[in-house]
């Protein structure tokens, strides 16, 4: 009887701590959006960046994905050319997933933009930071984007790495677990290395280095088991994409980079003339005037707070943070080695380390330990009020190029295809109420479906590009280089041709 009793009692002991553990993630999800609610205009300010302003149309990869299983299932998808990383999980299931029930274009859009609000949340607390420094990170993070929307504000659309910091989250996660329940957790860890390898492999340059350091000095010699994990979901995401394509989805491998070439002449050139090679490396980052500002505050926030960790951690604990400091210039030198341009998609720590390492110092002085944040809050919000009509202007000066662009459209006969360039052809698609078709070329008149459906072209992929009477083209030096073509609009960046009569 005392057995059962005492069996009872741990039983409702678990659930009530499981009920206490679910409170407090509603309670920490709440809060994020009342927040993300309160600055919303930072999030918009972004979004017109680069689809009122400009037409970056990357953004709509897994909108259209999503639209094209919702319309066409397996058959609609057939045809996908997808980007190396191809964002497959979790950007496109939760595209598949939110499409049916967000059908606006912004709507659906702002889902993705507060699930990005919410990472460096997730990430600064699972590095230890406390919720309320933590809270701190993602807004501050925010209001950095909104600020910055052309380049940090990538962040908060689908399809530009921002879920590096959901998958270095996980994996955190599990490594914990790892150690408590001595491996069991193998399965669910091996799925996260294979979708990791299979949608963002960008997260092992920029966050692994730190990762695999963390699975050894926690792990010890049992750290082989996560490591090795990894490599084999390697193999397994290489047999995903063979399956993909099988089905008629194509993806751009990492051997089609030529990854290995670049690497083998940047290492002759290091060892024919090494200060030609750091000439290089230092140039990349200078020329780049934003991002080298950035260096500076990171290298001398950085500094400081290694020097207190230094002082007040164990060493295994400032080895760590050694590390983590040290991601950002490990992503430089790699996309030095393989001549990649910088750019800010790449180097998401950069100003997530500033935060983060600024609010690791405010939180080991004791007299700000507790009524800094909110000051930090407050100190933002009046900053956001104070700039409330210039945010508002910037996202109705996007509302209305947008607006004018799908008029210039318009003006078009939608009944006969148009060749374009890259840039206009899914903006189109998503914004217009007509149904287009407008067949994707390169400057130099080549068929070029990059990330997009070939479906959508029909047989007209198989035309040339001088058999279209039309077009358009976001790049007017492109009009220069096309015989018989008269610009007949130009229209916010856009540039509208028709072909000349014989």
């Amino acid at each position: 009887m005392n057995e059962n009793a005492l069996v009872t009692r741990v039983s409702v002991s678990a659930k009530l701590f499981e009920i206490v553990i679910r409170f407090r993630l509603l309670k920490q999800f709440l809060f994020l959006l009342v927040l993300f609610t309160s600055f919303h205009l930072l999030y918009d300010v972004v979004y017109e960046n680069h689809l009122g302003e400009g037409t970056d149309s990357d953004v709509f990869y897994p909108y259209l994905f999503a639209r094209d299983v919702w319309t066409g299932g397996l058959t609609g998808i057939r045809g996908w050319n997808l980007p190396p990383c191809t964002y497959l999980f979790p950007e496109i299931l939760i595209a598949i997933l939110l499409f049916p029930l967000v059908p606006s274009v912004y709507g659906f859009h702002l889902v993705f933009g507060f699930i990005s609000f919410v990472l460096p949340y997730s990430f600064a607390k699972q590095l230890g930071m406390p919720k309320r420094y933590s809270y701190l990170v993602a807004l501050e993070f925010l209001v950095l984007a909104g600020f910055d929307p052309n380049l940090l504000g990538q962040f908060y659309l689908p399809g530009f790495h921002a879920m590096i910091f959901f998958f270095a989250t996980w994996t955190l996660v599990l490594l914990e677990q790892w150690k408590q329940t001595n491996g069991k957790v193998w399965f669910p860890f091996l799925f996260l290395m294979t979708m990791v390898w299979v949608s963002e492999y960008w997260f092992f340059v920029n966050i692994a280095p730190f990762l695999i350091c963390y699975a050894v000095v926690h792990l010890r010699w049992k750290s082989l088991g996560p490591i090795s994990i990894g490599l084999l979901g390697l193999v397994l995401a290489k047999s995903i994409a063979k399956g993909l394509r099988f089905f008629g989805i194509g993806i751009i491998g990492t051997d089609n980079l030529q990854l290995l070439s670049k690497l083998n002449s940047t290492f002759h050139t290091f060892v024919l003339n090494p200060s030609d090679v750091w000439q290089g490396l230092v140039h990349s980052i200078s020329k780049h005037p934003l991002l080298s500002e950035w260096f500076q505050w990171y290298l001398l926030i950085g500094i400081i707070y290694l020097f207190i960790a230094l002082v007040r951690d164990h060493k295994k604990d400032f080895f760590l943070t050694l590390i983590l400091f040290l991601s950002p210039f490990i992503t430089v030198i790699f996309l030095f080695l393989i001549e990649t341009e910088l750019n800010i998609r790449y180097l998401y720590f950069l100003p997530f380390g500033i935060i983060f390492f600024s609010s690791r110092i405010l939180e080991r002085i004791p007299l700000f330990r507790f009524g800094i944040p909110i000051v930090l809050v407050i100190g933002c919000f009046l900053f956001y009020i104070g700039k409330h009509s210039e945010l508002v202007a910037k996202v109705k000066a996007g509302e209305e190029k947008r607006k004018h662009r799908m008029e210039c459209l318009s003006e078009f006969d939608p009944k006969i295809p148009g060749a374009a360039t890259y840039w206009p052809i899914k903006y189109s698609y998503v914004f217009s109420n007509i149904q287009w078709t407008l067949v994707p070329f390169t400057k130099d008149g080549v068929y070029y479906p990059w990330i997009a459906n070939t479906s959508w072209d029909g047989d007209f992929k198989n035309q040339s590009f001088d058999s279209f009477p039309w077009g358009v083209t976001e790049n007017k030096e492109n009009l220069k280089d096309w015989k018989d073509v008269t610009i007949t609009k130009e229209c916010e960046g856009w540039y509208f041709f028709r072909r000349n009569e014989l």
